[in-house]
Formats: C-alpha cells, sequence, structure tokens
C-alpha cells in the first residue's frame, strides 16, 4: 500500500489524540494573559497531515499519468468546491496582510486553514478509493471503542486516567474549571476523553458513528458509541445524533417516532437547562451581542482572523461569577463574520454550500447537518485542533464518491 493511504488511515485514527505543543508569542497575550486560542501550536497530528501532503502531491501530481488523470477527473466533478475552497484561502491572505488588528495572529491561523484545507482536498480524493474503503471502517470503529472505553472509565473513576501520551489532560471532579453535569442533586464529571472538552469529545463520537454507519456496523460497537455519547452529557451532541438519526429514518413510520422521541428529549435537557446552566447560557448571550457588536463596526473585512478575543478584551465583560469573559463566541458563523467581515461569511458560506451539493446520501445529509448543527452552537470546529479535524474530515467525507478506482 501507498505511504500515502497509510498516512491517511493515520489521520483518521489520529483525530482523537491531543498530544501536542503549545508556544506563546508576545501577540498571543490578551491583556498579559497568555490565550490558547491565540498561541501557535505542533500536534501530532499536524506532522501526520504534513507527511500525508507531501507525499500526496507527490505521488499524485508526480505520479503515473493514470493516477493524475483519476484525479483530474475526480474534481472536475468537484470544481465548484475547488474555486470556492481556493477562493475562500486567498481571501483569508489577503484579508490578514491587509485589514487584520494583528497580522502574525491572522497569518498563523491562515496557515492553519490552509493546512486543512489542502488535507479536505486529498482526502476526499482518499475516502473514494475503493481499497481504502474496505479498511476506513476498521480504523473508524477501533478509534470509537477505545475512546469509548476511556470515556467509561472516567466516567466510572470520576477522573483522568493519566493517558498523557495520547494528550489526555490531568483533571479529577474537584479541578476547578472542569465540566459537570447535575443528576439529581449530584454533581457527576463530564468525560473528557482524551479530547479539550465534553462537547468536542460528543462530537468526535457523533461524527465517526455516522460515518461507520454507512458501512453497517455491528450492533457493538453502535451501542458502546451511543452510550458514550449519552455519557459526555453534551446536549448539543445528543440532539444532534438524534436529528441524524431522524435524517437516515427509512420510513415515515420510523421518522415519526424519532421526531418524538427528539422533541421529548429537548423537553428533558431544557429543564436540566433551565436550572443548573443558566451562567453558561448567560454567557453564550453575551458572547453573542459582542461578536454582533464587533461585526457591526467591522462590517466588511472584519478584525481579521484569529483576533475576535483581542477585539473582546476591549469590552470589559464579565461573567456571573465576575471573571472576564476572554474566549470566541460559541457560533463559527459569527465568529467567522466578526473576524473576516461580510466577505469572508460569504466565501465562507460558498464553500459549505458547494460541500452540500455533494450531500446524497441520507448519511452525508446527516453529516452535513451534524456540522452545521454543532457550529452554530460552539466555535471547538473552529478553533481547536480536533475540531479543525473533525470538520474537515466530515467535509471530505461528504465530497467523496461512491466508485472511485484504486490509485
Amino acid at each position: 500500500m501507498p505511504k500515502r493511504k497509510i498516512l491517511f488511515l493515520l489521520i483518521l485514527a489520529a483525530v482523537p489524540i491531543q498530544l501536542g505543543k503549545f508556544f506563546f508569542p508576545y501577540y498571543s497575550y490578551v491583556l498579559g494573559i497568555p490565550i490558547d486560542y491565540r498561541a501557535q501550536n505542533l500536534y501530532l497530528s499536524d506532522i501526520v497531515i504534513v507527511s500525508y501532503l507531501v507525499t500526496a502531491v507527490f505521488g499524485i501530481f508526480a505520479g503515473g499519468k493514470k493516477t493524475r488523470s483519476d484525479f483530474k477527473k475526480f474534481y472536475n466533478q468537484r470544481l465548484f468546491y475547488l474555486i470556492s475552497i481556493v477562493s475562500f484561502l486567498a481571501f483569508l491572505l489577503i484579508n490578514s496582510l491587509i485589514s487584520s488588528v494583528s497580522k502574525q495572529a491572522s497569518l498563523y491561523l491562515f496557515a492553519k486553514i490552509f493546512e486543512f484545507g489542502l488535507l479536505s482536498v486529498f482526502a476526499a480524493y482518499d475516502f473514494s478509493d475503493h481499497k481504502l474503503k474496505a479498511l476506513i471502517p476498521g480504523v473508524i470503529t477501533f478509534s470509537l471503542v477505545w475512546q469509548s472505553v476511556v470515556v467509561f472509565l472516567q466516567f466510572l473513576y470520576q477522573r483522568s486516567l493519566g493517558l498523557w501520551i495520547l494528550g489526555e489532560r490531568s483533571f479529577n471532579s474537584t479541578t476547578p474549571d472542569i465540566a459537570h453535569f447535575e443528576f439529581f442533586g449530584y454533581q457527576l464529571l463530564r468525560p473528557y476523553g482524551t479530547f479539550s472538552h465534553p462537547n468536542v469529545l460528543g462530537a468526535f463520537l457523533v461524527i465517526y458513528t455516522i460515518i461507520l454507519i454507512s458501512s453497517k456496523p455491528n450492533k457493538t460497537t453502535f451501542l458502546t458509541s451511543v452510550t458514550a455519547t449519552v455519557l459526555t452529557f453534551s446536549k448539543g451532541a445528543i440532539l444532534t445524533f438524534i436529528t441524524a438519526f431522524i435524517v437516515m429514518s427509512n420510513n415515515l413510520k420510523e421518522f415519526v417516532l424519532k421526531s418524538m422521541l427528539l422533541g421529548l428529549i429537548v423537553l428533558l435537557l431544557a429543564k436540566i437547562a433551565t436550572t443548573t446552566q443558566v451562567a453558561s447560557v448567560a454567557e453564550r448571550l453575551t458572547l453573542i451581542q459582542a461578536a454582533l457588536n464587533i461585526s457591526l463596526k467591522n462590517l466588511i473585512f472584519g478584525v481579521g482572523a484569529g483576533n475576535f478575543i483581542l477585539e473582546l478584551s476591549k469590552l470589559d465583560l464579565t461573567s456571573i461569577s465576575q471573571i472576564r469573559l476572554l474566549q470566541p463566541v460559541h457560533n463559527v458563523f459569527l465568529l467567522v463574520l466578526a473576524e473576516n467581515g461580510l466577505f469572508g461569511l460569504l466565501f465562507f458560506t460558498l464553500f459549505l454550500f458547494a460541500v452540500s451539493q455533494k450531500a446524497q446520501t441520507k448519511e452525508k445529509t446527516a453529516i452535513f447537518i451534524a456540522i452545521l448543527i454543532f457550529s452554530s452552537i460552539d466555535h471547538f470546529l473552529w478553533t481547536l485542533q480536533q475540531g479543525l479535524l473533525i470538520f474537515w474530515l466530515s467535509l471530505s467525507w461528504i465530497l467523496s464518491s461512491q466508485k472511485q478506482s484504486a490509485s
């Protein structure tokens, strides 16, 4: 098997691994505080991605005539996506150089988006390879199972497991600012797995499970991943999971039953949210209002990629607990609007629309809807390494074809 394809499988397996190193240049400090979202970082997954991209470029463009012909034929049918993603990346670069209030931060984020955008181009092609299609379900299954086991053990012991080599954070139920869930008066630790937050973990479980469904997985793996998703207590992930299953319904009766189940869960989660997460909701609303204010002042070109927190700091906002708000707005579309203006949002929407044109199966439609939901209720698909991997690999899978010769 070519090195390119081995590295592609390693990328799929590396999504849960958070092992990396952060660097804090002067521009990553806001109000004297080092901000992770503005820091430079190098993850193990970056090394695998760059290695894959190098082998893909040489393997396809410097390979045989048939390989180049197959790749060209594949993207002749996806020319809209190529044009839209190139246009978006070109705008990000130009906007970073001309309009950004902190050019270094913007150029670094552009480099990240360029890395993942290029990954999506080659990953879509390799997702379509019929030999890899026989191996991908195994990699997905392995990732779901071992991550679910970590979730079960973290929930059982109410602490981390010491898996630092995989990027697991060190925490227990008393760690400050750790995510909890109130259950009949008890504060329970929400499992993080090897992800940066339970919500990111939930998104991973949802997306990978939907991809696996398309290859008809065994029931044990399916039930394991569903149970792990529930244990994350991520309302967004649970609602997205059920919404995806409604989309994948086979008949009207199944659609109605699943819709009723979704309604009941929405009512239950809404009841829980009103009693335990008032502060979180208030904080999100405050950030949304701040994002709109920043956008209105910089409507056309925004403040530059990666600079939302820098502008947010000028508004002197605090949470209910009087903690200074220095985090991205929990909505990717508002974040793109604030940082890149109307033009940036237009280009961003355009390449998402190009992807939607290839969502021609129930599973692909479910993945696309899941991406839209997660992008509307949180920022991690655009601000965190694992979120970016989930986002761009999901788009690549939607863009892939059902039939593609090996190369």
